[in-house]
């Protein structure tokens, strides 16, 4: 696919708006998220009112525009769509709000590396939540156990990858829980993929800004990635010690070596080595 094809297909995805029903207007009452303070919690629900769909695309829209126009903007997207320079997670062990608070089912495919790429290997139409950090894996923060989202590492287990940056920030941005989603919603999407959107209360615009932020410089608490694929994997060394004390330590390797991809192992205090 050309770059200019696939600019155009993302944002054709950041325009699909889905119609709330009858019955998700009646849900968002009964749990008592329809006051405008709310918003953030309507988006990771996937029910959002018009004009807040409208809002956020107008958003996205503005922000690649800006990214595609901009030499720094676009040696930050080359950066993640070639994995270098910047490193990019997907933990399948991080419970988001949706999930833990919101009453979103939970995934079971995520206990297990080979079972998601099974499973979702080939969606890479559907957007992901990922963190990313600049460098290389070796790079990663020594302090990032106290940055937004660093669950998404510490929780255990996921994923490398590169990709398209739809949207990259230094804090979350509160987007759709993808397994939390209405069926109607992830149905009225399938062709194009699930598109996913966030707030925009901390963007970035180049690795300069990324890495030397005064806010948890060379962290991205999440950035939203299209296109993706999966270049590697990741465990935590607290995992591996855990599965060594109650015996499952070998098949948690089986699991890393059925996916073929070269591991990486991290712990609360920064990066440790490969498997």
């Amino acid at each position: 696919m050309t770059p200019e094809k696939l600019k155009q297909l993302i944002i054709e995805t950041m325009d699909e708006v889905y119609k709330m029903s009858g019955k998700d207007k009646y849900d968002l009452k009964k749990k008592g998220y329809t006051d405008r303070q709310d918003a953030w919690l309507r988006r990771q629900m996937g029910l959002q009112y018009d004009k807040e769909v409208q809002r956020d695309i107008t958003n996205l829209r503005l922000y690649n525009k800006m990214n595609n126009s901009t030499p720094q903007g676009q040696e930050m997207i080359k950066a993640f769509q070639n994995a270098s320079g910047v490193t990019i997670a997907h933990g399948l062990g991080y419970i988001s709000y949706a999930e833990s608070e919101l009453g979103g089912e939970g995934d079971e495919n995520r206990k297990s590396l080979k079972r998601w790429i099974d499973n979702y290997g080939n969606l890479n139409k559907n957007q992901l939540s990922t963190v990313a950090w600049t460098g290389s894996p070796e790079d990663l923060p020594s302090g990032f156990a106290s940055y937004g989202n660093h669950e998404a590492i510490t929780g255990g287990t996921g994923f490398l990858l590169k990709g398209y940056p739809v949207l990259v920030s230094h804090s979350s941005v509160s987007s759709q829980t993808l397994s939390s989603l209405p069926k109607e919603l992830v149905d009225h999407q399938s062709e194009s993929g699930i598109a996913k959107r966030g707030s925009f209360e901390q963007p970035i615009y180049s690795l300069d800004q990324m890495k030397y932020s005064n806010f948890r410089p060379g962290w991205a608490a999440e950035v939203i990635l299209d296109n993706w694929s999966i270049i590697g994997c990741f465990m935590t060394e607290e995992l591996l010690n855990k599965s060594r004390e109650d015996g499952t330590i070998a098949s948690l390797i089986d699991d890393v070596d059925a996916t073929g991809l070269p591991c990486h192992i991290f712990s609360k205090s920064g990066y440790v080595g490969k498997l």
